[in-house]
């Protein structure tokens, strides 16, 4: 867009200058490639080195003044411990700071968003008055697809009221011998691990990922993913796991491709891995989409009464309702195709990655896990298969999860861009300000959860006060219109898992690493010094693989 309007200034100044018979000379094309030259380095100094430091409203706000030039504060964000260890920094910084500005890449100005009163202004009071930022859409969206996660105004509001069944209080109950059935698949597999030995050790990330997908094939896509694997060359777990982990060059390119677009012209492998795989993975889904609206039309898919509906067929039930109410059309295949990936690439890391943060949990605080483990044991001796309430009926269950989600959220950053000139806690928010909304600064500020904030505490949960009583003070799956509607979901996968496992097995302590055997002791085992996070990452992940020793308990 720049070079255009270099262009066009170029081209209106050469027209005025140079008399008309003069104008079309071999000489003056020169002249209209230096201009443009000229003005467009004139106007990205303006941009990236003026603008910011001299006359950007936003210029006076708190926040880091040591940027690179060219890239801000990205390199030190890239360099530091976890994807929000500097965001961290700059919030101890300035603590009452509603918003603390920094540079991000050539002179973009980006606020983040650092008072409970911000946040809720961001969420909530205005919240359809920001959307996703478009190198965020290219980054997050050749992922996840486009669906509920990039809808905007009007279109968010009528595709949330159109999904809201599947995941209601009401289908989750219905859900729950699904969930536990799964779960209690990955017990087999954990004593499939254990087999005859005293202990094992499991590498939770990996295992429990490709056991969440599991969950997620019955419950979004209506199938079981070994049986449609086995119909194509490769199977919809490996594909996804191509797209959603490339590899070093594969999330540079993403990277890249987030603010210039060039995913089209890389002839890198890793590039053309992952076209291939997003390209197949999108006609698995859309053969698996016409399969079952053939099904549905005469008769072959059925369903017994009562029985919760997994959301492609809610999808396709729901539009053919639409359409012989109103004769339109409510979603393309394309549209049913990104709301699959919303909520497959959602659901499946999100709990993956909690229930993996869970056991590191339980695995370094033995009298937590004793206190998890007897609570759930007391509801079990009762009632053996317990249904949805009795399971969300347990407090110390409960508060262990809140609490494990306060302290390592699954998805750490949402970023959003304003699309009016605003004013949020006195503070001038100009149009096209990009906003970050990091959720560990709201989870770790001390003002909010006490001096003990970065520490792990679920009775924490049971007097909660002033600030921390606020629901913008949780923020693991945000708030407000644009909370994430698969929240019941993952909950139910999650409580589902350890209400098998906790019982069954016992956690000893975190692994070094595959095969090492070397329990990290002496504080080792701590986040931050033998866990690395991730980084960069989409999800607050350990960098290595999580290696959790564990033992059958015996009675």
């Amino acid at each position: 867009m720049d070079i255009i309007t270099c262009a066009g200034l170029t081209a209106l100044e050469l027209v005025a200058l140079i008399p008309g018979r003069e104008l079309y000379e071999l000489s003056n094309l020169k002249k209209f490639f230096v201009g443009v030259l000229v003005q467009y380095v004139l106007l990205k100094f303006y941009r990236v080195v003026l603008y910011p430091n001299f006359f950007s409203p936003l210029r006076h706000l708190p926040g880091p003044k040591d940027h690179n030039l060219i890239l801000g504060q990205e390199v030190k964000k890239f360099k530091a411990d976890s994807p929000a260890t500097a965001q961290l920094e700059w919030m101890r910084k300035w603590p009452d700071a509603p918003f603390i500005r920094y540079l991000s890449f050539a002179g973009k100005e980006v606020l983040l968003v650092n008072s409970l009163a911000a946040h809720k202004a961001v969420l909530q009071s205005y919240v359809y008055d920001f959307v996703k930022p478009p190198f965020f859409a290219r980054l997050v969206g050749e992922i996840t697809g486009v669906g509920l996660l990039f809808a905007e105004g009007e279109h968010h509001k009528r595709e949330r009221r159109l999904l809201a069944g599947p995941f209601s209080v009401p289908s989750m109950r219905k859900l729950l011998p699904v969930f536990r059935q799964k779960a209690k698949d990955i017990t087999a597999v954990f004593d499939g691990i254990l087999g005859e030995k005293s202990y094992a050790t499991v590498e939770a990330i990996e295992t429990l990922s490709k056991s969440t997908m599991d969950t997620i094939g019955v419950t979004v896509l209506g199938v079981e993913l070994e049986t449609l694997s086995s119909m194509y060359p490769l199977g919809f777990q490996e594909l996804y796991s191509r797209v959603l982990h490339q590899g070093a060059v594969g999330t540079l390119i993403s990277v890249i491709n987030a603010f210039i677009p060039v995913r089209s012209i890389i002839p890198l492998e890793a590039n053309r891995r992952f076209i291939q795989a997003t390209t197949d993975l999108r006609k698995m889904l859309r053969d698996i989409i016409q399969k079952r609206t053939a099904d549905l039309s005469d008769g072959t898919y059925k369903k017994e009464m009562g029985e919760s509906r997994d959301l492609l067929t809610y999808m396709l039930e729901e539009a053919e309702l639409r359409r012989q109410e109103t004769g339109k059309e409510v979603w393309t295949v394309d549209d049913i195709i990104g709301h699959l990936l919303n909520f497959t690439s959602a659901g499946h890391e999100s709990s993956a990655t909690t229930i993996s943060w869970c056991l590191y949990v339980l695995a370094t605080n033995p009298s937590l896990q004793d206190r998890l483990r007897s609570e759930i044991n007391s509801l079990l001796k009762t009632n053996p298969e317990p249904d949805y309430d009795a399971i969300f009926g347990l407090p110390f269950l409960h508060n262990f999860l809140r609490e494990v989600l306060r302290v390592f959220p699954p998805s750490w950053m949402a970023q959003r861009e304003a699309t009016r000139d605003l004013i949020i806690e006195n503070t001038h928010v100009p149009k096209g300000t990009q906003i970050d909304l990091v959720i560990p600064l709201t989870h770790q500020q001390t003002s909010i959860w006490g001096p003990d904030a970065s520490s792990f505490d679920p009775d924490r949960w049971d007097h909660l006060t002033g600030d921390a009583s606020s629901p913008f003070a949780f923020e693991a799956f945000l708030q407000g219109p644009r909370t994430c509607p698969g929240r019941n979901f993952a909950l139910v996968v999650v409580k589902a898992v350890l209400v098998e496992l906790v019982p069954q097995f016992r956690f000893l302590g975190i692994e070094r690493g595959e095969g090492d055997g070397e329990l990290l002791t002496g504080g080792e085992e701590q986040v931050g010094r033998g866990i690395k996070f991730a980084n960069p990452s989409l999800t607050l992940r350990p960098a290595d693989g999580l290696f959790v020793r564990f033992e059958r308990i015996r009675e």
